[in-house]
């Protein structure tokens, strides 16, 4: 008898090389949580950027967006020092850790870095379970950097995660 087809045992070779190649190569395909932790750092981006503009238009209204340097009250007291005040270069907030831990509020999943912080120019948010960067070419990292004039705009840099 002349039948054409497949035996069982090649049917369960063919099953178990598909199953290694799911089993190798479907993580590779799927990577959630490096979506997951871009995506997180891209709602921090936006919710600086609000923040930055809202602070832009207090600025615009005191009339101090043209100034290399100035404050801006956001009204929250500000402990003892500064009762209020928030730094700003040409009516954006500089990149101080305390002004803007008071501007936005995050978890313990992120951590800080201050980069040139003499004139306080780059402020690094970046997830804490990743190590701390050391390059702005590092990935899973949100970087903003002030304003350089009065004619330009703060930038806000996202380093997806990989």
């Amino acid at each position: 008898m002349n039948s054409k087809g497949f035996t069982l045992i090649e049917l369960i070779v063919v099953i178990v090389i598909l199953g290694i190649l799911a089993a190798t190569a479907a993580p590779k395909f799927i990577n959630l949580k490096a979506e997951a932790q871009t995506s997180t750092l891209e709602g921090v981006k936006a919710t600086m950027q609000g923040a930055a503009a809202l602070l832009h238009t207090k600025s615009l209204v005191k009339g101090n967006q043209k100034q290399p340097t100035g404050t801006i009250n956001i009204g929250d007291g500000g402990g003892f020092s500064n009762n209020g005040e928030i730094f700003v270069r040409y009516g954006y907030p500089f990149a101080k850790l305390s002004d803007w831990q008071r501007l936005i509020k995050l978890d313990d999943n992120f951590s800080y870095l201050v980069v040139n912080s003499t004139s306080e120019n780059t402020l690094i948010i970046y997830r804490s379970e990743n190590a701390q960067p050391t390059s702005f070419d590092d990935p899973c990292m949100l970087y903003y950097q002030v304003a350089s004039d009065e004619n330009s705009l703060p930038t806000f840099t996202l380093n997806e995660c990989v």
